[in-house]
């Protein structure tokens, strides 16, 4: 074998690699626009919901704003795909990481991928825990940048929950309320 068949091998292995990381981040990205941006008709909240929690909010959140998704588990099966999915690129970004064959700028890039990754489910996990401890059963967030999806397991909720809600969200992230969706799932 000459040495010039080892390059080409080494360098298609990378950018087959490269390939796979993007079909996996375009599916993830899928995920999120059909949470985020599906009809306006599942959107609880939006930008004038909540400037602050507890305040009064003219002209929003009527029972017909309100839309309900039903699938009895949701929130597990959705947590499941999530995490595994988020396994999967950390493993892709690892294996980019720990390759001697990878020049610096692609490690480099493939670090800040993971840290954002990790802090991402961290802003993900915290949002989640304090929408529970606000009182409700279950929670998913999707934390994107100028985007969160928050899906929140109730039947309705009153104007002052979806403000307290969207208070939580603004806090954690930074995001405006205009780029917060808040999702009803029963």
């Amino acid at each position: 074998m000459n040495k010039g068949s080892g390059i080409m091998n080494k360098k298609t292995g990378r950018y087959l690699l490269l390939a796979g990381l993007i079909v996996l981040l375009a599916g993830v990205g899928y995920l999120n626009y059909a949470l985020g941006n599906g009809t306006d008709t599942n959107t609880v909240a939006d930008a004038a919901v909540c400037a602050s929690a507890g305040a009064e909010v003219e002209g929003a959140l009527s029972a017909d704003d309100l839309a309900v998704m039903s699938t009895e588990n949701y929130f597990d099966d959705y947590k499941a795909n999530r995490e595994s999915v988020r396994d999967t690129e950390v493993a892709y970004l690892d294996s980019i990481i720990t390759n001697e064959n990878s020049d610096k700028e692609t490690v480099q890039d493939a670090q800040s991928q993971k840290i954002e990754i990790v802090q991402q489910m961290e802003k993900e996990l915290t949002i989640e825990g304090l929408v529970m401890a606000a009182g409700f059963d279950d929670a998913i967030v999707t934390v994107q940048q100028g985007s969160v999806n928050v899906v929140i397991k109730a039947e309705q909720i009153s104007k002052e929950d979806a403000a307290k809600v969207l208070e939580i969200v603004r806090q954690e992230t930074g995001e405006p309320a205009q780029s917060i969706k808040v999702i009803l799932q029963e």
